[in-house]
């Protein structure tokens, strides 16, 4: 779906310029739709609703059911906008900015996926953040997601009055998704909230009305909590990014083609023992040093060419534990 988005705002600072100043004419009048674009469709046209099965609240998660084992290829190529007009990684701007956090520990993190760095607004986000990094069937990392009614926005201009910060939602990360075997990309808008309030009757309003806007422009949406990425698993990415700490963006493409080779040495090997003693080991067969060894480690993962067991802790004292083929 694709439509005017030439009245839309793409960045904090363009929206500032055109709150209260662009006048619609010969705006007709329709209903007040929340949070997203309205697209008018016609009255005997049936639209496909959420099952009724779905996991509600937290309960469980669609993106972690995904099956297989897909290679992420670098560079990604992705048009310059997604279907709502908003721009795309590396130029999108994250609508709040990490000082807006009323609640957590907010910070700004690196994001490979982002192509830059990324505002969090509390440590579960950032711990969101690390699964979406390394799940290779993310292509795309988006925090802080504006969405807002267009309709809406339109009224308001027509009226000379500034639109409402309260009239702007923000997601925590919209993400874009890639299955192999579907010829098109998922969008999938994800809030972060501890599990403890999620039956709160303002957040629930809240999901609400995200899924309900997402909706309305063909994106899903789900609930994570920090019950959906554990403390081992988290240190696990944490030590992988460690790793990952010196490489650059356009590094990438080349690093995957020996990451790949890396892989296969590690899944055929027979050799025991830790990490520390087995991916030197095999990085020295190939002339590389020990930093280099594990630096193609985490690449390798992070490409999906590995998949590691992220019920083991990823450590260099731990034996290395992928999930085979």
């Amino acid at each position: 779906m694709t439509g005017d988005c030439s009245h839309l705002s793409f960045s904090r600072a363009r929206g500032e310029r055109l709150r209260g100043l662009a006048i619609a004419s010969g705006l007709r009048k329709t209903e007040w739709y929340p949070w997203s674009m309205r697209v008018m469709l016609p009255r005997d046209c049936d639209i496909e609703q959420p099952d009724a099965d779905e996991p509600a609240h937290g309960s469980g998660s669609w993106l972690r059911g995904l099956r297989g084992s897909p290679v992420l290829q670098w560079p990604i190529a992705m048009s310059e906008r997604d279907p709502r007009g908003v721009l795309r990684a590396p130029n999108f701007e994250c609508w709040k900015k990490a000082s807006a956090s009323r609640v957590g520990i907010a910070g700004y993190h690196f994001s490979f996926k982002a192509g830059g760095q990324v505002a969090c607004h509390s440590s579960l986000e950032a711990r969101l953040l690390a699964y979406f990094e390394m799940c290779p069937f993310v292509i795309e990392i988006r925090t802080q997601y504006p969405q807002w009614n267009r309709e809406a926005f339109l009224a308001y201009c027509e009226e000379g009055r500034p639109f409402p910060v309260n009239e702007l939602l923000t997601i925590d990360f919209m993400l874009t998704i890639l299955i192999p075997g579907l010829p098109y990309p998922i969008y999938h808008g994800v809030s972060g909230k501890p599990s403890a309030h999620l039956q709160k009757k303002k957040v629930i309003r809240r999901h609400d009305r995200e899924s309900g806007g997402l909706w309305e422009w063909g994106a899903t949406h789900e609930i994570m909590t920090e019950k959906t990425v554990d403390d081992t698993e988290y240190e696990s990415y944490r030590r992988m990014f460690e790793h990952m700490k010196y490489v650059e963006l356009a590094e990438l493409e080349h690093l995957g083609v020996d990451a790949r080779v890396f892989a296969h040495d590690l899944l055929v090997t027979n050799a025991t023992g830790n990490a520390r003693r087995v991916v030197p080991m095999l990085g020295k067969r190939r002339g590389w040093d020990s930093d280099q060894s594990f630096r193609l480690l985490a690449v390798a993962i992070f490409l999906g060419y590995l998949k590691w067991d992220v019920r083991h802790l990823y450590a260099p004292w731990e034996p290395l534990r992928f999930v085979r083929p």
